[in-house]
């Protein structure tokens, strides 16, 4: 009898499906069952009530290219009608081939039975899941119509299970990357090593910057660099998931044989291999015949995020070196001054090109942009209004910039050309949402439809690790990264894993591949910095405009970045923070400086980790954060602020005043001040004239 009501329930539930046919994609997680509720596979439906030889249900059951599923069953829970037939059926498929059916019986209507989806093992693939209820012989005997039948399946509760192997990738395309990251990265973190070969020297480290940014931007999962010399001895804790992409960098004489194209490398080149020593992983191998030849590989690599040729082997060419040329600055970001459209934006194949009663417009602004309260984000947007009735009444839409309230009008039926202005005040850096919501209609909005940033200046009030951890500003101030090193105070494995760690978080916030960057094993005297290095490793002058002092039993700080008679070091703490970030002016004049540092260089490359994390990187605010004992980050202002951009322009005091209106104020009681204190001394110049003209 329990069989009958799985069968029943079984059908029930497949028919549901049928109703609402649903992808369901093999799960990515290896080594235990994976069992997915059907609702998962029915579009979050809990319920369904299928009517006796009337509906066949369908889902489909997606397994990725390079898994395959085994021990699949379905279980399901169900309850029958009463005046359920006897006889009745359901009949399972898959793949269009029956492997079951089960009788209902109405005196038991509710039970829960499970079906094996045959023992085969499942490969890459579609396969449709099919159940048909079939009346019992007794219904040919009941009055057509009169049959009320019904079997009612629990989807919340039935589930579908299947033990997910992945299997090597038999043929290896850079198309398939991005695939090829997000599965390897199913939480949401993607770890990955990163080999050296040969001597790893400031060239070789900006070219594993590059390849860490490559990867960063085809994937939103976090990378969890891990660096290692090559050949690894002993599987690493990041290596050791057989999960995986891993970068191998160095000259093709230094590279192990096993990795060794039949054709011999001559230039820049970028290979997708399998590796040697995981079936399960590849390999991305940049190289060439010298440092120089690696760091091009690397840097095509990064910019060139579209343009990726076919199969597993890159030659770079200069034509590609061209095209990297004019790709170096975010491919979803506005400037300023300069019109973009929608379809740069979010593609072709944006979903605002179908009717919705919201449509949202999302794009990236770099940070550290000011303009005049009067200047505005002018949109040109070409839409098509569907009313939802007839009446003579038009859809109104709201006009919304990061949840602020900017306008309201009414549409026009039909396909209409729209202008409309957003104030530049109610946009931030990083990422931005313009909102419509439409009020009795629905629209979609074309991919031809434009938006235009005003022209802005380059004006911001630092220290902000708030705008550092959107933007990346403001040691990313252009696209390509210009004028900016990453500082690695030790020749150690754990230094190189943080800081390659810190710089592809860094170029995830500033949507760019940072390409203009340079790596540095010296501390640098000019430009923007990324410092990586310990409490010891890092002289304390390189912090000498830094109002914090790091010692290694606690700090000290002061309410001013000069350390005179008149600002003492004010404030100590013997808190046992493990590592710290600071943002500051560096010791050399016109440039800031992001410093991170632990205590030790055995708890470098956690603590880089740790503040990555969404919990940690999310909180970042003022000029200073530190990691507790939970190891997590507590961020906090310290120091003074301190005003960014060019002095010596008249914006410059238009941006002065925007900041500080309390100087308005005191402007304006100067003037007044000044203009009575004129009157006052005509005037007595005036009575001292008179007196002498009445003396004569």
């Amino acid at each position: 009898m329990k069989r009958k009501y799985a069968a029943s329930a079984w059908s029930a539930g497949f028919i549901c499906v049928l109703l609402s046919v649903a992808p369901a994609i093999a799960q990515t997680s290896v080594g235990g069952p994976v069992s997915l509720p059907i609702s998962a596979l029915a579009q979050g439906k809990k319920v369904t009530v299928l009517r006796s030889g009337h509906e066949t249900a369908q889902v489909i059951w997606k397994i990725e290219p390079h898994y395959n599923a085994q021990d699949a069953a379905l279980q399901i829970r169900y309850l029958t009608s009463p005046d359920t037939t006897a006889g009745s059926q359901l009949v399972v498929s898959v793949d269009h081939r029956i492997i079951g059916a089960v009788s209902l019986n109405p005196e038991l209507p509710r039970g829960s039975f499970t079906v094996l989806l045959g023992r085969q093992v499942f490969t890459a693939g579609a396969y449709p899941l099919e159940i048909q209820a079939l009346p019992g012989p007794g219904a040919q005997h009941t009055q057509a119509g009169s049959t009320g039948a019904w079997t009612q399946i629990d989807y919340s509760a039935s589930r579908l299970t299947y033990t997910p192997r992945r299997i090597p990738w038999h043929h290896l395309d850079f198309s398939r990357l991005p695939g090829m990251l997000n599965e390897s990265a199913p939480d949401g973190v993607l770890p990955l090593p990163v080999q050296f070969y040969g001597t790893t020297n400031a060239t070789l480290l900006t070219a594993a910057q590059e390849a860490v940014a490559g990867l960063a931007l085809r994937t939103s999962a976090l990378l969890h660099v891990e660096a290692q010399m090559g050949p690894v001895a002993a599987t690493t804790p990041a290596a050791s998931s057989d999960l995986g992409v891993s970068v191998m960098m160095g000259k093709s004489s230094a590279l192990p044989a096993t990795l060794q194209p039949r054709t011999p490398i001559t230039g820049p080149t970028v290979l997708l291999a399998h590796d040697p020593g995981n079936p399960l992983g590849v390999i991305l191998v940049f190289t060439g015949t010298n440092d120089a030849q690696v760091l091009e590989a690397a840097k095509a690599f990064a910019v060139n995020r579209t343009t990726l040729p076919l199969g597993h082997r890159w030659s770079v060419t200069g034509s590609d070196q061209q095209m990297a040329a004019l790709q170096l600055g975010p491919q979803d970001a506005a400037y300023p001054g300069e019109k973009v459209s929608l379809r740069d934006l979010q593609g072709p194949d944006s979903p605002l090109n179908t009717p919705h009663g919201t449509a949202d417009i999302a794009f990236w602004m770099p940070g550290g942009l000011f303009a005049s309260r009067q200047s505005n984000l002018k949109m040109k947007l070409t839409m098509a209004t569907e009313p939802l009735t007839k009446s003579a009444s038009r859809p109104i839409i709201t006009v919304m910039a990061n949840h602020h309230w900017i306008s309201e009008w009414k549409l026009t039926p039909g396909v209409a050309n729209y202008q409309t202005t957003i104030p530049f005040s109610a946009l931030v850096g990083g990422e931005n949402h313009i909102t419509f919501d439409i009020a009795g209609g629905k629209v979609s909005v074309f991919p031809e439809s434009t938006l235009q940033l005003p022209a802005t200046h380059r004006y911001a009030v630092l220290p902000d690790l708030t705008l550092f951890r959107s933007t990346g500003f403001p040691l990313v101030v252009h696209g390509a990264g210009r004028n900016l090193s990453v500082w690695y105070s030790e020749r150690t494995l754990s230094n190189w894993s943080a800081g390659l760690t810190l710089f592809g978080r860094l170029a995830q916030v500033a949507h760019s591949p940072l390409s203009g960057t340079q790596a540095t094993f010296s501390m640098p005297d000019a430009g923007n910095v990324l410092a990586i290095g310990t409490l010891s490793s890092v002289p304390a002058s390189w912090l000498s405009a830094s109002p914090v002092r790091l010692q290694q039993n606690g700090m000290e700080w002061q309410l001013s970045a000069r350390q005179v008679k008149d600002h003492p070091w004010i404030g100590a703490t013997q808190a046992q923070a493990t590592a710290y970030l600071m943002e500051s002016r560096t010791p050399y004049k016109g440039h800031v400086a992001v410093t991170f540092l632990a205590k030790n260089t055995q708890g470098l490359t956690a603590a880089a980790w740790n503040l990555v994390a969404p919990v940690s990187w999310g909180k970042l605010q003022g000029d200073l954060a530190w990691q507790n004992s939970r190891g997590t980050y507590v961020s906090t202002l310290v120091g003074p602020h301190f005003m960014y951009g060019d002095r010596h322009s008249g914006w410059f005091w238009i941006f002065l005043f925007s900041v500080r209106p309390w100087l308005w104020v005191l402007a304006g009681s100067t003037a007044v001040l000044f203009a009575t204190l004129t009157v006052w001394i005509y005037t007595l110049r005036k009575k001292a004239q008179w007196r002498a003209e009445e003396a004569l």
